[in-house]
């Protein structure tokens, strides 16, 4: 994480992208990276991976020690109701951190698992509580084509916001997870006879690059857990800085059909929703600096 050494705090996730890394001297550092350990897979030339993580985690914290303002343990809470797991994320996303991990601590399927998703680790962010997160309306102005199962359709769309000013639309973000095979061959026939060969000339396209354009017609309500400034997508540039504005964890909601694209959320509303994001979380950032799993 991204620490600031005159506040104590962490910092939004998008400071570590700023951070020089070339020429720099110590002195002059502010922004420093703050380690959070939270599993432990190597330890003393033996293997950990087919130890529980109970054991791993106690291991963890016998054989490291923290060190001020470099490196700590990532807060943990054990439960085992539901109840108290939504207890435990409320806390975290008030803390300013993305949500939690949960994880099977004792039992066979605590084991860890390189480079697989599983059932026994499961991510919650903070726009799965109910009121928190932004939503936004942004036009579908690109796709990309699916792979195995989702061969036969596109596997993953270009959003964008409309600035009003310029009557452009503003790429922000790509989009390719949550969707059901049902949806994608629906969204296919919806967007396939939209297609056109390249990006029209009020599209600022940033840094994406699609396989397809379509004219933007088509407006989809999408949830977000934050937003991040983006050297690749174009929303909202030049109002916050030079760089645009993108979506952190995109999820479709639904698709506008009461909506026209010009209706779609303007690029000075994302700047808003980004603005209001910063504020709120220097405000809720305690000076404790323990990351929530």
């Amino acid at each position: 994480m991204a620490f600031d050494l005159e506040t104590q705090k962490l910092l939004p996730f998008q400071d570590l992208s700023r951070r020089k890394r070339k020429d720099v001297r110590t002195e002059d550092i502010t922004v420093r990276v703050h380690l959070f350990a939270f599993d432990l897979l190597y330890l003393n030339g033996e293997s950990m991976l087919q130890r529980e993580l109970k054991e791993r985690r106690e291991l963890l914290r016998e054989h490291f020690q923290i060190v001020q303002n470099e490196f700590n343990f990532a807060k943990a809470s054990d439960g085992t109701t539901t109840e108290e797991i939504q207890t435990f994320l409320e806390e975290s996303v008030k803390d300013g951190c993305e949500g939690l991990m949960v994880k099977m601590l004792t039992t066979n399927d605590s084991t860890y698992e390189p480079s697989r998703r599983s059932l026994n680790w499961l991510k919650l962010k903070k726009d799965y509580l109910s009121g928190v997160g932004d939503s936004l309306d942004l036009v579908v102005v690109g796709a990309y084509y699916g792979k195995g199962k989702r061969t036969n359709w596109y596997g993953a769309f270009l959003l964008a916001c409309y600035d009003p000013d310029s009557e452009n639309y503003q790429t922000i973000c790509k989009i390719g997870t949550g969707f059901s095979e049902e949806q994608l061959k629906q969204f296919y026939d919806e967007l396939h006879p939209l297609e056109i060969q390249t990006a029209r000339g009020d599209i600022e396209v940033g840094g994406a690059k699609p396989d397809v354009w379509f004219e933007p017609k088509v407006v989809w309500e999408v949830l977000t857990a934050d937003l991040s400034l983006s050297p690749v997508y174009s929303a909202a540039h030049g109002i916050i800085e030079s760089r645009g504005i993108s979506l952190r964890f995109p999820r479709f909601i639904k698709v506008r059909d009461d909506k026209n694209a010009d209706e779609a959320t303007s690029a000075e509303q994302v700047a808003e929703f980004y603005q209001r994001q910063a504020t709120a979380g220097s405000k809720s950032r305690a000076s404790n600096v323990d990351d929530f799993w």
